[in-house]
């Protein structure tokens, strides 16, 4: 708490206003802050005005959320989101403890600045409805492909690479079963836990710090079903290895759920433009490696599951749910940076935004051109004995 003023004695009237008014500047620098929080906040909520539909107040919310999480985020943080894209430069990713921590502060930046939008969950899902957004698009396949899992109340689902747990919640809820999800980021995972206590469901909803790169931390046979989304291009550095853990985990007769994304036959990587196309889109979309389509039924085959389907389920190119998202994202990024040149909105919400954009139309171009897609689907068993 502040002292009560105290009697001046000694510096002349002048002297303790140049002592005020440097006291004062802080409290400017505040307001100024807050001003351009403000009016971040304003364009934010123009866009969602005008582009969303479906759960308006839930992702308003979660925009400003993150808007106010972004505005403390620290230096450190800033400079290893920053440094990360380098690894997207990488012909190959290994998963060193020192690219591990460049990863780590990525997504947990990353995060925030996708909730600003339509990509909480940070995944480009199917297009099973041309006319819907981004969310609605997710909302629909996490749907369906919970049914799929097969399973209900008193059985045991796991998600690899779990994020905010949204997805596992809706599982959750959807299925009757209880999800455990495992994630490297520390910031997504106490988001995941609360939300789980906050909606009454921390009973059937478990969140574990875990590499999958690493050995799963369960016992043989633990789970009747598991799944992920998109996960494994973030920072997988062996799909043989992964595949024969997930198999291991899972009781026999349990049905596997995965969505990844691949670099397609028609990619070229003797053509300059188709390389620079896949190139650019993997630091736009988070993806530190591609791999092919042979690359992921090879590693299912050897570790034993039995894959019934896997094929792309879109309707049409995800092209359209990219280009729905730049329109909402490019506009804001030149906003803030407008704001950001006359000292209204802080210098490092430019940076993150105009960083994260980067290379937006090349990433769409990579999948109009048929070079990269984000939804092939596979369902798969472990064989019952």
């Amino acid at each position: 708490r502040a002292s009560p003023p105290r009697p001046q004695r000694g510096p002349p009237p002048a002297a303790a206003g140049l002592r005020r008014a440097a006291a004062e500047a802080p409290d400017m620098a505040k307001v100024t802050s807050c001003l351009g929080l403000v009016i971040l906040a304003v364009a934010l909520g123009l866009g969602f005005l005008t582009r969303t539909k479906e759960d308006f107040f839930y992702r308003a919310q979660q925009a400003f959320k993150a808007v106010a999480a972004l505005s403390v985020i620290p230096q450190e943080r800033i400079e290893n989101f920053l440094a990360a894209y380098d690894m997207f430069e990488m012909d190959s990713f290994t998963g060193t403890p020192d690219q591990m921590k460049y990863v780590k502060d990525y997504y947990e930046t990353l995060n925030h600045l996708c909730s600003i939008g339509n990509y909480e969950k940070m995944y480009l899902p199917p297009v099973l409805d041309p006319t819907k957004d981004t969310y609605s698009n997710q909302l629909m396949y996490e749907k369906r492909m919970a049914a799929r899992l097969m399973v209900g109340p008193g059985q045991r689902v796991l998600d690899i690479g779990c994020g905010r747990g949204k997805i596992a919640h809706l599982v959750a809820s959807q299925t009757g079963a209880s999800v455990t999800g495992i994630n490297i980021d520390k910031d997504q995972l106490a988001q995941a836990t609360e939300s789980a206590a906050a909606t009454g469901m921390e009973k059937r909803l478990n969140f574990i710090e875990a590499n999958y790169n690493e050995p799963l931390p369960f016992p043989d046979e633990s789970f009747d079903a598991l799944y992920y989304v998109q996960v494994i291009g973030g920072y997988g550095t062996d799909l043989k290895k992964l595949f024969k853990e997930a198999y291991r985990v899972l009781k026999p007769g349990g049905m596997a759920a995965f969505e990844d994304y691949i670099v397609l036959p028609k990619y070229n990587k003797s053509d300059a433009l188709h390389k620079r196309y896949v190139q650019k889109s993997k630091a736009v979309l988070g993806v530190v490696h591609y791999y092919t389509d042979k690359e992921f039924t090879d590693a299912l085959d050897g570790a034993g599951f039995e894959t019934f389907h896997r094929r792309n389920v879109s309707v049409t190119n995800q092209a359209i749910l990219l280009e729905k998202d730049r329109d909402f994202f490019m506009p804001l990024t030149a906003v803030v940076s407008f704001l950001n040149s006359v000292g209204v909105v802080p210098k490092h919400f430019a940076e993150l935004l105009n960083r994260m954009t980067e290379g937006t139309e090349d990433c769409i171009e990579a999948h109009r051109q048929g070079l990269v897609t984000g939804d092939m689907e596979t369902l798969a068993r472990k064989p019952r004995r």
